[in-house]
């Protein structure tokens, strides 16, 4: 059924898309109004501009379903792709900042070692700051330690997104294919 699918979106469905979003067609669709008033006492013309019109109602309102449906499913692709890359950035920036305090807690070390050389070379007393302990940088994010657990995205998706069955089972089929 995918093939079918594949091959429909390819090769079939860009045809109709494009003669009913041709906007000569559009006009004249709509200029077929007119007859269908002037001639109303002909039935066998109004019956067939009616049918057009029918016809091309319900394949413009099946076109417009099936994108939108499509389009729905590739922003939720699209916003789980945003919040895994929102992630890694948050962790890149996490051990960043793990990296500047290790850096300030050495020169803090290096500066109380400078000190105390100091004083032995001046014969003062040396009297040894406490350093501030280095905070919990998971603690400092809103969610804390939740925000970083490996399922917290897909958890938080799962609670906070309206979940259509008809999109997701189309979802299932979206996968970009692999190039291996």
């Amino acid at each position: 059924m995918s093939r079918i699918n594949d091959f429909l979106d390819r090769h079939v469905l860009p045809w109709p898309v494009r003669f009913l979003t041709f906007r000569f067609v559009i006009l004249a669709t709509i200029a077929l109004l007119i007859p269908l008033v002037l001639y109303a006492n002909r039935t066998a013309l109004v019956l067939l501009i009616n049918s057009y019109l029918n016809t091309m109602s319900v394949a413009v309102s099946s076109i417009v379903l099936l994108y939108a449906t499509l389009s729905e499913a590739r922003q939720k692709q699209i916003a789980e792709m945003q919040e895994k890359r929102a992630l890694e950035d948050h962790q890149q920036v996490t051990g960043m900042h793990t990296l500047v305090l290790q850096t300030l807690k050495k020169q803090y070390q290096e500066i109380e070692e400078l000190k105390q050389l100091m004083a032995a070379l001046t014969g003062k007393p040396f009297d040894p700051t406490t350093p501030q302990p280095i905070p919990n940088l998971r603690g400092l994010h809103p969610r804390g330690d939740e925000r970083f657990q490996e399922d917290d995205m897909k958890n938080r998706w799962q609670e906070q997104v309206f979940h259509s069955p008809l999109v997701s089972t189309l979802r299932e089929n979206l996968n970009p294919p692999t190039n291996e």
